[in-house]
Parts: C-alpha cells; sequence; structure tokens
C-alpha cells in the first residue's frame, strides 16, 4: 500500500526516469559510435602513413632535384609522389563515410580536400616538367640532353624563341590544375585547427599554403603574357628598336630613379646591338627652356624654374611618365622612331655582375659588383657616379654615355656564358621586373602594352576595390642619399564598432652613413648629403585625412590616378632618423575579409614593413607589389 500511496503521490517519477535512461543510453551510444569512429580512423591513418611518407619525402626530392637542376631526378621524384598519392586516396575512401559524422566529418572532408589539391598540384608540376624536358639542357638543366646541339649564343635564343609557343599550349592544362588545387585547398578552414600542435605550427602552415598556391597562379597567368611578348621584344621575326632609360634609383624619383642617359637598342633574333648612347644632359641643353617647371619642381626643388627632360618623370606610374617625357623626348633627339621603351636602374646591373663576375668595358675600365670601403656600395656603382657625377676643373663630354657601352658588354657575356648560368639570368630578369628596376612601355602598340601590364612589367598604378597604399619618394637635390637610406614603414589598422576603419602610417626614414664632401670647389664626390624628399602616399580615393606628423610642410591632400594622395616633406641628414606619420580614415567601412593591396615604388628596395589589424601582425620587406588578407 505504501508504494502505491509513493506511486500516486509522484505518478510521473518513473517517466523522468526512463528518459533519463534513455538519454544517458543514447549519449553512450553517440560516445561509441565516435570512439568507434576515432579508433577505425586510427587504424586507416595508420596504414596511410607509409604511403603518405615516401610522397613526402619524394616531393622534397623534387625540390633538392630542382635545385640541383636535375631534371631527369625531379621527373622521377614527382612520378614517385603522384604514385604514392593514387595509393593514399584510394586508402582514404574507406574513411570518406565519416565526413556524415557531426564534428568528425570536418575533418575528414578536410582530408579529402587535401589530397585532391596535392594531387592536382602532382599534374600541374609534370606538365610543367614534361614541358621544358626537351629544352632541359639550354635552360642549364642537367642529366639531360637536348636533340639539338646547340652552341652559340644566339642559336640558343633562336631556339628558344621558336619553341615558345609549342609551351604555352600546355600552360592552359597546369592552369586548370592548379586552380582546382586552389579550390580544394580553399575548403579547408585554417580556423578548425590550433595554431600550433606539440610545438609544430599547424594553422600558420595551412594559410602559407593557400597563400603559395594562390601565389604560383597568378606567377602562372603572367608567364602566359611574357611567352607572347618575348619573340618580339627580341627581334624573332623582324628587328626591333628599342628606347633605353636609365632611372638612377641612388637619387629616387616618381616613376623609378633620376632620368640620367639613354641608349637607342636594337635586335634582331636574339641579338643586341647597340646604336646609340648618350648623357640626358646632351638633350637637355637642346631642350632648353621651353616649358615652366610644374608646381612641385617650383615648391621643393631650389632655383629651378623650367621643366627640363631629367625631370618629367614625377608620375609614380612608369608608363605615365613616359606619355610625359617620351613627346618633348622626340622634339629634340636625333632617333625618334623605336618600338617601346626599356627602363632599367642600378640593381639589375648589380646583380648581373655577381654572377658574371668582373667585365672590362673597352675605353671605360673595368666593373664588377664587390662592395668597395670608398663609398660603402657596389664597385659599378661608384664608378658610374664617380665618372658622371665628380666636379672637375675641365668639361666631360658626354659625362654618362658609358651605360650603353657597359650594357652591350654585360649582354655579350651573359650571351656567351656556360648553360649552367642561364636560369639565373633568367631569375635576375624575372626578379627585376617584380621588383620594377626592369620595366617596359610600349605607347604605339596597344597589344605590346596589354601583356606589358598584364605581366606587371609597365610599372602601372592598379585598380583596386578594397584597401590600397602605394608610398612614393622624390629626391628633390639629395646627392644620391638613397644608397644608404632604409625605411620601416608600420601601418596600424583600427576598425570601429560601427566598421568604419582609420588607419595610422608610420615612415621611419634612417640615414646610418657619413655626410660626403659636397663643396664643389674641393672636387669631392658626393653621394651622402642632405634628403630632401617629397613624399606622397596614395591611398583608396576619397579617403580623408586626419593628421600629418613630422612634415616640413602643412599637410597636402589631392587626387591623382584614381587616388587620394597625402603629402609631406621631410629632411633627412646623414647618421640621422626621421618620423612622417599619416592618419586617416578610409571611404568605406570593413564588412568581412580585410584586403590591402601594397604597390611598391619602381627603383625602391629596402622597404621593411609591419601592418597590424587586431592581434594580427603581418611583417616582410616589400619586394613587389603584395596582397594581405585578414
Amino acid at each position: 500500500m505504501v508504494g502505491l500511496a509513493d506511486h500516486f503521490k509522484n505518478p510521473g517519477g518513473d517517466a523522468v526516469q526512463m528518459v533519463k535512461r534513455k538519454v544517458l543510453i543514447g549519449l553512450a551510444a553517440i560516445a561509441g559510435v565516435y570512439v568507434l569512429s576515432l579508433i577505425y580512423l586510427l587504424i586507416v591513418g595508420l596504414t596511410l602513413r607509409p604511403a603518405l611518407g615516401k610522397a613526402s619525402q619524394a616531393a622534397k626530392d623534387v625540390t633538392v632535384s630542382l635545385q640541383e637542376k636535375n631534371l631527369v631526378k625531379a621527373t622521377e621524384s614527382l612520378s614517385l609522389a603522384e604514385t604514392e598519392l593514387k595509393v593514399v586516396s584510394r586508402r582514404y575512401n574507406l574513411v570518406g563515410w565519416l565526413k556524415v559524422v557531426p564534428g568528425l566529418g570536418i575533418y575528414v572532408s578536410d582530408g579529402r580536400h587535401g589530397l585532391n589539391a596535392a594531387m592536382a598540384g602532382a599534374a600541374a608540376g609534370k606538365t610543367v616538367l614534361d614541358s621544358i624536358a626537351p629544352y632541359a639542357d639550354v635552360l642549364g638543366f642537367s642529366g639531360q640532353e637536348t636533340e639539338l646541339n646547340i652552341d652559340s649564343a644566339e642559336e640558343k635564343i633562336i631556339f628558344i624563341l621558336e619553341t615558345l609557343g609549342k609551351i604555352s599550349p600546355q600552360l592552359e592544362g597546369v592552369s586548370g590544375q592548379l586552380t582546382q588545387a586552389q579550390t580544394e585547398l580553399n575548403g579547408i578552414n585554417p580556423r578548425h585547427y590550433p595554431k600550433s600542435f606539440f610545438g609544430k605550427p599547424v594553422r600558420e602552415k595551412i594559410v602559407s599554403l593557400q597563400t603559395s598556391l594562390k601565389s604560383s597562379e597568378e606567377v602562372l597567368k603572367n608567364i602566359k603574357p611574357l611567352l607572347s611578348l618575348l619573340p618580339k621584344l627580341l627581334g624573332q621575326n623582324e628587328t626591333q628598336t628599342y628606347l633605353l632609360v636609365f632611372q638612377n634609383d641612388a637619387e629616387i624619383r616618381g616613376s623609378g630613379g633620376f632620368l640620367t642617359a639613354y641608349a637607342i637598342l636594337e635586335t634582331f633574333r636574339g641579338k643586341i646591338t647597340p646604336v646609340l648612347s648618350q648623357d640626358i644632359y646632351e638633350l637637355d641643353n637642346k631642350f632648353g627652356n621651353r616649358l615652366p617647371a610644374p608646381e612641385p619642381i617650383k615648391k621643393y626643388l631650389p632655383l629651378v624654374y623650367n621643366w627640363h627632360l631629367r625631370d618629367m618623370n614625377l608620375s609614380p606610374d612608369f608608363t605615365v611618365s613616359m606619355d610625359t617625357f617620351l613627346p618633348n623626348y622626340k622634339e629634340v633627339a636625333q632617333y625618334k622612331d623605336f618600338d617601346g621603351v626599356i627602363s632599367m636602374d642600378t640593381q639589375i646591373v648589380v646583380d648581373l655582375l655577381k654572377v658574371l663576375g668582373p667585365i672590362g668595358v673597352a675605353d671605360w675600365g673595368t666593373y664588377d659588383a664587390s662592395v668597395i670601403s670608398e663609398c660603402n656600395c657596389p664597385q659599378v656603382v661608384y664608378k658610374m657616379e664617380d665618372y658622371a657625377t665628380r666636379p672637375t676643373y675641365y668639361v666631360k663630354a658626354n659625362r654618362k654615355g658609358m651605360i650603353g657601352p657597359l650594357m652591350h658588354s654585360i649582354l655579350l657575356n651573359v650571351m656567351n656564358s656556360p648553360k649552367k648560368l642561364w636560369p639565373q639570368f633568367v631569375e635576375i630578369g624575372l626578379n627585376n621586373i617584380k621588383a620594377k628596376h626592369l620595366m617596359f612601355s610600349f605607347p604605339d602598340d596597344p597589344v605590346m602594352q596589354a601583356v606589358a601590364d598584364a605581366f606587371s612589367a609597365s610599372g602601372r598604378i592598379r585598380e583596386y576595390d578594397a584597401d590600397y597604399f602605394h608610398l612614393n619618394d622624390t629626391n628633390f637635390a639629395g646627392a644620391k642619399s638613397n644608397l644608404y637610406i632604409t625605411q620601416d614603414i608600420e601601418q596600424v589598422i583600427d576598425v570601429a564598432s560601427d566598421g568604419t576603419i582609420t588607419k595610422t602610417v608610420t615612415i621611419t626614414y634612417t640615414n646610418p652613413e657619413p655626410a660626403d664632401d659636397c663643396n664643389l670647389e674641393s672636387g669631392g664626390l658626393c653621394l651622402n648629403g642632405l634628403l630632401r624628399d617629397w613624399v606622397r602616399v596614395y591611398v583608396p580615393e576619397g579617403s580623408q585625412l586626419v593628421e600629418v606628423l613630422g612634415s616640413d610642410i602643412a599637410a597636402v591632400v589631392n587626387k591623382d590616378l584614381g587616388k587620394t594622395v597625402l603629402e609631406g616633406f621631410i629632411e633627412l641628414r646623414p647618421e640621422s632618423r626621421t618620423k612622417l606619420i599619416f592618419k586617416y580614415t578610409l571611404p568605406f567601412k570593413k564588412t568581412g575579409e580585410y584586403r590591402l593591396l601594397l604597390q611598391k615604388q619602381p627603383g625602391a628596395k629596402n622597404h621593411h614593413y609591419s601592418v597590424s589589424l587586431g592581434n594580427n601582425t603581418q611583417e616582410f620587406v616589400l619586394d613587389a607589389d603584395r596582397e594581405l588578407t585578414f
């Protein structure tokens, strides 16, 4: 009776207990499924380890073989990696059904994404190696001989030019494979993984792989237009004539450096012939005082009231600067007709001499890339500056006319170098294009101009639909102090609760070297002197300036090339440091992923960047245009 009474007192007690038991049983069953799934995943994973290990080692061997320029070994290693990845992929199908398991399924799916990306990447690599195999010997690879016995430099170039068209169609397949790999990798969310595991980075590694693959795809996109640019550039079918302009990056200007000399070059079937080499002052003497100086020159360049040819590259966009320079150049130049303009600065000269070693130039002496104590700079730079700028009691004719003979001698040495050095020369060319030490403009050839633009070889200021930043320095009467100055650029991005973006950019200029004798009467070589720097910061159009600190002039805001331009001016003495701070708000609000395009100034180097958004900071030396995401 007591039990019956208790039952009537708590009629739902048994039901509650039953529900609890069912819940516990359900949770236990779920836990059991997870445990069994994990055990099963672990067992299958252990069976994958041998094949994964072989694939990983084979991939490392590919890298080593390519560094050693052994194409045969690289191809063999890549084939082995591809075979082992297929083994892993087949076995991984055994755990594919686990992707339906909540939580665990994310990582199972990510594993499949990673495998698919690896196989697509291996297939792309195999296509590339197969494409260059017929030309391995010409391109400097060992372990495989080309069918043709090519000895002379001109024959090498002609052979490469005539076979470039055969490589281009195969790049379409590579492009599709890389796109597939990138799509698979982008299916992995790095936030699902810890920053590190047993002291090894995990999340950063995933992000790095995604970024690297995106960069590889961009490089491939750029190579395709390059393949169509080279044959015409080197005169495959008919003679091409080019105006070579030398921009002295030791005296930085808007589009790269002070316009110091020019030359006329002809190319035909790979042979490069210098026609003329002259000092820019020779032209300026003919040009005279035809044009009044624009406002920046009147404002910042002391005692200069007319616009000279040597000062006409004020725009940070190289092609725009040439649009200003060329019509005026043609008014007084002997050679007015040419197929394009090539710009170079001292960096590519130094890079080539590092590989070639000392070279002799008839009537001009010997040049090399060793750093000498007289200037703590490369010997070739010192000798060019010494001849061109040191004051003398007599008039030097064609003071900077060594540029043409020097480049001709360098090119002859390049073309007659052993095949094993050719990959280094190709790398130097591509790196200098990427860093904007070598640029091209084709004012009368829209097709070639479009190719140069697509390859990022024309020094253009780009349109961009997110945050943008370009720092542009113009050395107005500061000797050659850019040889020594380093710059640290710190960007701090603050996002308010409503999405408003405020940026604070701090630019630290440092000149660690002592001053030179800049007294004209004493005849000293003035390389390091007082820098007078017109500073422009290009930011998204519509940005609002908050303040500028450290500028020797009041803040100036302008518009140019579809950007808002924030201007300042500083003076920097040798063995000193100064800071310039720009604070401004962007014309849009943060709504999702934060993107920022940083465009490097042509000719500039040694610019260290630190960009911070919240707790995320990215640091690097800006050696090319770079897109950041946060």
